[in-house]
């Protein structure tokens, strides 16, 4: 048995992921393809604006055989930290053959050299990047510059910096030896193109649904049917939708207390408390704590970590994931659920009722949930809990 896997957020699934999977497929040779999903909150640090079963709808009727959920704890992280947890979870079903991800063209040749560059040991690229640091440069630009200097390929850093060529350096740097390496070209729009083509990208389907322009947005999926639905009935969380709970939250805690949120470093509690007293909305916040040292979507994290109560010691007590929470999967897709079931290293969750619930890393996820519902336009999607009342999709 072969099984490819795919680490994705798919926020929302859109056409260019369905070329993804269907090669993914097609190059590794897999009988089946296992997508590793962020739940209720992304990498970004945003809340997903459809829920993680109506995401995972989506990945099965677009090609994916098996949906897992990546917990809270490694959706809402770094790029480093992201791959981890989903390589690591791949790795523990054991049944993966393949890891599958996106990248651009032209970065596809240098991931070797750049993969090469990232040596801690080596003086050059230490040096670097400390000096980049001491310039006020933010973590991954000032790595991405180390290795160029490390490697003496010219351009290298605006490459890599892209965040698709961030994440596979990350996957390649976190793959086991047992699991081969699938690099699929990216075709369509960048990560962060705002237009609307065929091949759009999640950023651009989510502004268009945002403004209210749905049928455009329709065109860039595979299944418009099961999109529709979810903004028809209003099972969307709008991006700013937890502003109010983020304030008043800033506005009430203590420096010493926010300094223990995971991401709070340097000093930014302060730059958050302060920036709250004024700010009315979400990205007013993130604007006014912004500077040239830390990305919009670090900031953006550390305020999602805020409101879902990830401090540093609980990210430290909690490096790799502890079980596999299963979305959904194909009725056909048995087979690689009874290998699972016999292979795989950590539990498999099919029923939350079932599980145990004092697992952290569980009831992190649980809160995640409760508090995407809190912001669901729908009000009969509001209520908590929906993680024990809502049972895996199944096609």
């Amino acid at each position: 048995m072969r099984a490819a896997g795919v680490i994705c957020e798919y926020n929302p699934f859109h056409r260019g992921h369905a070329y993804h999977l269907s090669r993914a497929r097609a190059l590794s040779g897999a009988d089946y393809v296992i997508c590793v999903m962020s739940g209720s909150v992304t990498q970004r640090g945003a809340f997903a604006r459809h829920d993680k079963w109506s995401r995972a709808k989506m990945a099965l009727s677009g090609g994916a055989d098996l949906v897992i959920e990546l917990p809270a704890r490694f959706s809402c992280a770094s790029a480093q930290e992201f791959a981890a947890g989903g390589v690591h979870l791949l790795a523990a079903l054991g049944v993966c053959t393949h890891l599958s991800f996106g990248c651009e063209k032209e970065a596809l040749p240098l991931l070797s050299a750049a993969l090469d560059a990232f040596d801690e040991t080596n003086p050059v690229f230490t040096d670097a990047i400390r000096a980049r640091l001491n310039e006020g440069l933010p973590y991954p630009k000032a790595r991405a510059l180390a290795a160029q200097a490390a490697c003496g390929i010219e351009g290298l850093a605006d490459i890599i910096a892209n965040p698709n060529a961030a994440l596979a350096l990350e996957y390649l740097r976190a793959l086991p030896d047992n699991i081969a390496p699938v690099p699929v070209i990216r075709e369509g729009a960048g990560y962060h193109e705002s237009e609307l083509t065929e091949l759009a990208s999640a950023t651009a389907i989510r502004r268009a649904l945002a403004e209210g322009a749905l049928e455009a947005a329709l065109a860039s999926v595979p299944d418009a049917g099961l999109l529709r639905n979810c903004e028809a009935l209003c099972g969307i969380h709008e991006e700013e939708a937890l502003t109010q709970p983020l304030l008043y939250l800033l506005r009430t805690v203590s420096p010493d207390a926010l300094a223990r949120i995971y991401g709070m470093d340097e000093g930014l509690e302060h730059r958050f408390i302060a920036a709250a007293r004024t700010a009315v909305t979400r990205e007013e916040l993130l604007a006014l704590v912004k500077s040239k040292r830390y990305t919009h979507a670090r900031l953006s994290r550390a305020a999602a970590c805020a409101l879902l109560g990830i401090t540093k010691d609980f990210a430290a007590a909690h490096p790799l994931p502890t079980h596999a929470r299963i979305l959904g999967f194909r009725k056909d897709a048995a087979p690689l659920l009874r290998a699972i079931k016999e292979r795989a290293s950590i539990p498999l969750i099919t029923k939350a009722a079932d599980y145990d619930a004092d697992d952290p890393l569980f009831a992190l996820d649980v809160r995640a949930q409760d508090l995407w519902s809190l912001g669901c336009k729908n009000p009969q999607l509001r209520k908590a809990g929906r993680d024990f009342t809502t049972s895996p999709v199944i096609l």
